[in-house]
């Protein structure tokens, strides 16, 4: 059985393994991401938020694994992003008002569109485009955005592998720290991973532009079933 790396980091791998496992093959969990939480001060001022808000934005529920690691979340209503981050927020006992597709654009219009008179809380991940933060500034009674962790490059384990998925370019700096790709299939999950890839000597054997796993998953599977 193919052994496949998974690079996210240890609290993200669990979807990719899963996708992984369903089209026969063994993933092989070898992080090169790791979370680095924001400061106390702004993890106090972003619950807080959350807690007083009317509306909360997630694009992840990491924020709030980060913010109440002990599982007890506030109420407040939750717009989230995905499917998949909606079911975790109602796993914690959450109150989920909105569950987008996915699709960044579509899921601030909803915002912008829900925000107006409110007071709006957006715990987010260090790096997210500025423009939504502004946009929800701009449509919020109160918009209250605080960065509530980051993620930092971290060189994996030497297990063997025959392939390696990558999620961000942070996972290929990562792994680029430790180890190559040479004779290994690299995949990559939106063109800015990529990119990174590109800027290390070699482009993805798959590359697909959406967070979609389980597209990634099949193709790959074809990749390396067939040639064996």
């Amino acid at each position: 059985m193919p052994r496949v790396a998974v690079t996210a980091s240890v609290e993200a791998s669990a979807g990719m393994s899963a996708e992984l496992v369903a089209v026969g093959l063994r993933p092989v969990a070898l992080p090169c991401v790791r979370i680095q939480k924001a400061d106390d001060a702004d993890l106090a001022r972003a619950r807080a938020a959350v807690e007083e808000a009317d509306l909360v934005a997630l694009t992840s529920s990491r924020a709030l694994d980060v913010l109440w690691p002990d599982g007890a979340i506030p109420t407040t209503p939750i717009a989230m992003l995905t499917a998949a981050g909606a079911a975790r927020v109602e796993e914690l006992g959450g109150r989920v008002v909105h569950v987008g597709t996915g699709n960044p654009s579509d899921f601030t219009a909803y915002l912008i569109r829900k925000a107006a008179g409110k007071k709006v809380a957006y715990p987010h991940a260090e790096g997210v485009d500025p423009r939504v933060v502004v946009s929800l500034a701009d449509a919020a009674g109160e918009l209250v955005a605080v960065v509530v962790y980051g993620w930092i490059p971290t060189a994996p384990p030497l297990d063997p592998v025959d392939a390696a998925v990558f999620e961000s370019p942070l996972a290929v700096e990562g792994w680029m720290e430790a180890r190559d790709l040479w004779g290994l299939v690299a995949a990559a999950i939106g063109p800015a991973t990529a990119a990174a890839l590109r800027r290390h000597g070699r482009g993805p054997d798959i590359l697909v532009r959406r967070p979609h796993m389980g597209m990634l998953a099949e193709t790959l599977a074809s990749a390396l079933l067939a040639s064996r």
